[in-house]
């Protein structure tokens, strides 16, 4: 997927508030998201060969389980008690709970 984010945003853009960012961030994503890659449509095509879809598959994998931990990383950083529990719901996501599978596990995501 590519990444859609503020640093995706050309230089110079100006931000005046959070409507402004989520509009520009939608914008980006509305002309940049991983459906639109070529990658995706040969994938969804049934072009690629047996080694081609083996790597996306280890590349999604490999994607998909650093997202808890980014995550994690993200959550450390927060001083306020209530974003923390706010976000924490985002690692129970893909890994679980005690006792019970994340997405990861699941195989969705």
């Amino acid at each position: 997927m590519i990444a859609t984010s503020v640093f995706a945003l050309k230089k110079g853009t100006p931000l005046g508030n959070a409507d402004e960012l989520e509009a520009a961030l939608r914008g980006i994503g509305a002309t940049r998201y991983h459906n639109l890659h070529p990658f995706h449509k040969l994938l969804h095509g049934g072009k690629l060969n047996k080694g081609q879809v083996q790597a996306w598959a280890l590349n999604r994998y490999y994607y998909q389980s650093s997202i808890p931990i980014k995550d994690a990383v993200v959550i450390s950083r927060f001083r306020d008690r209530s974003i923390r529990l706010e976000w924490r719901h985002r690692i129970e996501d893909h890994d679980g709970d005690v006792g019970t599978e994340g997405a990861l596990s699941a195989g969705s995501s």
